[in-house]
């Protein structure tokens, strides 16, 4: 059984995994599919709460909005990059070869059979805790954190998928022409890293009639301010 360091802890738990069962619902495939095997696995389940109050423990300390929400982008920020090899695998249709000199090149000598498993393993953890974080942040209403976030999902993707393009390129003249593209989207992954760490969310309320209606279309209704108890 989980240990609550605070009602906060318990109370972002408990939005957390509601979250999560409302994904396994819902109509993304993707994320769907993923939530239920995580719901009807009890060891995965457990292992997915365990990380999953570790990762918003620190939101749970704080007591002000803007460092709640702070910490929600930090952990969006983490879940982003674990997510990342399984999604560039995928979106790309990466397989045979190309997908083992990828395992390689972030898991080194280990077996790749083995690799893919704990990579998709993580993948699965990610995505689900993602699921629970991006609803969260909703809760908090702050459309800069929103923006910055997905700015920053487009332009980490970009720079991931090219640095895997140097890193397994098989023409040294294919890889030096694409370094610049490289550095020039690491310098610009740095720069929105700076941006969600430091720009001030959003102090006016934004809820509205269609988040309301959504929230009581599946039985749930924000309690306004509930983070700060």
């Amino acid at each position: 059984m989980l240990r609550f360091r605070s009602r906060r802890h318990r109370w972002l738990m408990d939005e957390s995994q509601q979250a999560l069962a409302d994904a396994a619902k819902g109509e993304d495939q993707s994320e769907g599919r993923i939530a239920r095997q995580v719901l009807s696995d009890p060891k995965i389940h457990r292992l997915w709460e365990s990380r999953h109050a570790d990762l918003v423990c620190f939101a749970a300390e704080q007591s002000k909005r803007a460092g709640q929400i702070f910490a929600f982008r930090d952990i969006e920020v983490r879940l982003l990059h674990r997510r990342a090899l399984i999604k560039h695998i995928r979106e790309h249709h990466i397989v045979g070869k190309e997908r083992d000199k990828l395992f390689t090149l972030f898991y080194g000598p280990m077996d790749t059979t083995n690799a893919i498993l704990v990579e998709h393993r993580q993948y699965m953890l990610a995505v689900s805790s993602w699921v629970s974080a991006d609803h969260l942040i909703d809760l908090m209403r702050d459309p800069v954190s929103v923006r910055l976030l997905r700015e920053y999902e487009s332009i980490y993707s970009a720079y991931f998928g090219t640095y895997c393009y140097v890193a397994n390129c098989g023409s040294a003249v294919m890889a030096n022409m694409m370094k610049p593209e490289m550095y020039d989207l690491r310098k610009r992954v740095v720069r929105m890293i700076k941006l969600i760490q430091s720009e001030q969310p959003d102090s006016r309320d934004h809820s509205n009639f269609e988040r309301q209606a959504l929230l009581a279309q599946t039985g749930r209704y924000p309690i306004l301010e509930y983070m700060t108890g």
